[in-house]
């Protein structure tokens, strides 16, 4: 675990502690659980190192988990904003740092209020959410953070300005989660496929095409 991640479990962790003991000084047949939370908060908050990604022309996965949706979308972010949008749902066992899709620059990033909705329900794309535009060599890729409906805590670790490597950690999203990836509808091949489980930074979702190939 990183001392980022584990600075931002300290809060969970510290009051799962505090329920465990509760419950073991109200002598409760749960009590023998005590400790078991929070070693279920710390497995929650794990980040573990990844290799990194060097194929410019690739677009990764930016978070553990399973797609859940690829179709094309309006992105504002974009040129004549056709985009194709994948959707990684991230579950509670699953990793849930993100890392950028792409090496680039972070040109433009908004955080955005919303509903609760669980982050597995159609419409979450309107829950709270943090959006970054990254512009890399091959073009612009637009990464949105989304927040479920428990924590609806995004904490980010990388800003406007900043320059990222594919694969390198940008933020982290707090229990129950999706991570959405926006890339320019008529200059990509995407990859990726509803149900396949991906792994942020190592998995391929889409590569830009060549000029041959559009």
């Amino acid at each position: 675990m990183s001392w980022r991640a584990l600075r931002e479990s300290r809060r969970y962790v510290g009051l799962a502690i505090l329920g465990d003991l509760a419950l073991l000084a109200a002598g409760r047949r749960a009590g023998w659980l005590a400790g078991t939370t929070a070693l279920v908060c710390l497995f929650f908050f794990r980040d573990p190192e990844r290799p990194p990604s060097a194929d410019e022309d690739a677009i990764y996965a930016p978070a553990d988990g399973v797609i859940t949706d690829v179709g094309p979308a309006a992105e504002k972010w974009l040129e004549d904003e056709k985009a194709m949008r994948v959707t990684t749902f991230l579950s509670v066992l699953d990793v849930h740092v993100t890392r950028s899709p792409v090496s680039g620059r972070i040109v433009l990033e908004e955080d955005l209020e919303g509903s609760l909705r669980p982050a597995f329900l159609r419409g979450a794309e309107e829950n709270r959410r943090r959006r970054l535009a990254i512009d890399g060599p091959a073009g612009r890729v637009v990464l949105v953070q989304v927040a479920g409906s428990v924590a609806r805590r995004i904490t980010p670790w990388r800003r406007i300005s900043d320059t990222v490597a594919a694969g390198e950690r940008v933020g982290l999203i707090h229990f129950g989660s999706r991570a959405d990836v926006l890339v320019p509808r008529e200059r990509v091949e995407v990859i990726a496929r509803r149900g396949e489980r991906v792994r942020a930074g190592v998995t391929v979702l889409a590569r830009y095409l060549r000029e041959e190939q559009r």
